[in-house]
């Protein structure tokens, strides 16, 4: 299986890669397209730079380097730019595992053979949107990490692959607790992925059932840090 990290940061995807080694039959690519925050060749020096710096960490340079080298592969434009698209689909990807900051469209996700992969801090279907973990801290439910199938709505793709409660009630503040559940990524992608590899992989349906939630409000945001202080 050829799985392609989507990432605007080298460092990020590089994690996710690291936690995917030893994974049987999966041949792992970084694919790095230029930040929304950043003109497309200064996002590439940057990143050609932590390229460098943590390739030499981690010995790179001596074992298989060049074949490393070659699995990192630079856009000048977003993923759905026709052009980029023309080189995703060169690639002959399987799944894209989703690390960057945009919503995809559909000719981007169709480039990978059975689409994108996106780990989100929420349980689905219940909770779709922004500040999902926060809303369901208010709302005394589980909290936890469903890794789906995207599709180019919000949170709506309808294949769950896997989804798990994790408990974050012994943080001490919400943003804390998030930051455990985004480094989450790259264990949830891998016991995603060998789901995917087993012989009839069963998905859950994100139904719709749930609500879409938005961004949470100042006051009820200290509604929830004032939980998780009471908790600790």
């Amino acid at each position: 299986m050829r799985i392609g990290i989507i990432a605007n940061s080298f460092s990020p995807a590089f994690r996710i890669y690291e936690h995917l080694q030893g994974l049987p039959n999966h041949e792992v690519f970084i694919l790095l397209s230029p930040s929304p925050a950043r003109s497309a060749w200064l996002s590439i020096l940057a990143n050609a730079a932590r390229l460098t710096i943590v390739s030499i960490g981690a010995s790179l340079w001596k074992n298989s380097n060049s074949s490393f080298r070659s699995r990192v592969v630079f856009f000048l434009k977003p993923l759905d730019d026709p052009g980029s698209i023309v080189r995703l689909k060169a690639l002959n990807l399987d799944i894209g595992l989703h690390k960057s900051g945009v919503i995809y469209r559909k000719a981007t996700i169709n480039a990978f053979r059975l689409g994108i992969l996106n780990p989100h801090i929420g349980i689905l279907p219940a909770y779709r949107g922004r500040n999902v973990m926060e809303w369901s801290l208010l709302q005394g439910d589980p909290t936890g990490i469903s890794v789906f199938f995207v599709d180019s709505g919000i949170d709506t793709g309808e294949r769950i692959v896997h989804s798990e409660q994790v408990d974050v009630s012994n943080f001490g503040s919400a943003g804390e607790a998030k930051r455990f559940l985004f480094d989450l990524d790259g264990k949830f992608f891998r016991k995603a992925l060998e789901l995917l590899q087993s012989e009839n992989p069963v998905y859950t349906k994100n139904d719709g059932s749930g609500r879409r939630y938005y961004v949470m409000s100042k006051l009820f945001l200290e509604v929830v840090e004032d939980l998780l202080k009471r908790q600790n």
